[in-house]
């Protein structure tokens, strides 16, 4: 669609205007200006059409303006919760695959408590062998109900007297 003129009149000024868009929006444009313009002029008698087109100018600038910035924090905002998705996501695969080994460990550590073969790399399970069970530590025997004393020594006498309550 190529350029086309469009004839226009706001506030009894005739012009003619090129443009890309269809003709119902520049004129539906047009309208809502000519609107802005009129209501500043209600507002103030002494204000001229150029005084009121003027205003009505800056009050679409400043519009415009807001709009912009609040689609930038939309975009910063929107670009914030795409990286928190993707944080989140990766996250999420990094905790599938810790609990996928888990299970893995949970299937070795299972199979060696009923006593069977345990599964290695060459069987096609990777996960990892786990070393070999140290042989049990062998019990001390004797009487432990009632230990001993110990001759104290007389520097840790001191040592533990300094902590006493003492009837002096």
């Amino acid at each position: 669609m190529g350029k086309q003129k469009v004839k226009l009149n706001i506030c009894g000024l005739d012009c003619v205007v090129a443009t890309d868009e269809r003709e119902e929006d520049v004129r539906e444009a047009a309208k809502v200006v000519e609107q802005a313009i009129n209501g500043i002029i209600e507002q103030n008698s002494r204000a001229s059409i150029t005084l009121a087109a003027i205003v009505t100018a800056l009050s679409y600038y400043d519009d415009m303006r807001r709009a912009v910035q609040s689609a930038d924090n939309l975009r910063s905002q929107i670009k914030n919760y795409l990286e928190d998705a993707s944080r989140a996501r990766l996250e999420a695969d990094e905790a599938r695959r810790e609990i996928e080994r888990m299970k893995k460990e949970i299937k070795v550590l299972r199979s060696r408590l009923s006593g069977g073969a345990v599964p290695n790399a060459e069987n096609g399970d990777d996960a990892p062998s786990a070393p070999e069970a140290a042989a049990p530590a062998p019990m001390p025997s004797g009487n432990y109900v009632k230990p001993s004393l110990v001759d104290v020594l007389p520097e840790q006498e001191s040592f533990v007297s300094f902590f006493e309550k003492k009837d002096e």
